[in-house]
């Protein structure tokens, strides 16, 4: 479910709160239509001006540990043949060479894929 339509689903209970209060406080002569019109509207805006700072929590759980670097470059830290070790954003990561072949040591390569602690990597040679 997209972040707008939780946010708005979340917002609903006191859209319907404010409504019948607002009725209320009209139907008694509490106050004018101008008044509560005005009070409808400025909730309404504040609701949309808030929208902006809710809307990472909505949005659920961010990619992490392997997952996270799928399409970040690494360096080949020990040869991959077809499996050794990578370095990426100074850590370095079991991985296996995607076609299988030899990757030397020193090499740049791209994340592909991540199962696990293993990162998968494609070497793209000249």
């Amino acid at each position: 479910m997209s972040p707008v339509i939780r946010y708005t689903l979340l917002q609903v209970p006191g859209w319907l709160l404010l409504v019948m209060l607002l009725w209320i406080a009209w139907d008694s002569g509490w106050l004018s239509s101008e008044i509560t019109g005005l009070i409808l509207l400025l909730w309404l805006l504040k609701d949309l001006l808030l929208y902006p700072l809710y809307r990472p929590a909505l949005q659920g759980p961010s990619p992490s540990g392997g997952p996270a670097l799928v399409g970040m470059r690494a360096r080949v830290h020990r040869r991959l043949a077809p499996v050794g070790q990578v370095r990426v954003f100074g850590e370095i990561w079991r991985a296996r060479s995607a076609d299988g072949q030899p990757v030397e040591s020193g090499a740049w390569v791209t994340v592909i894929a991540a199962e696990g602690l293993t990162l998968t990597v494609a070497h793209r040679r000249s």
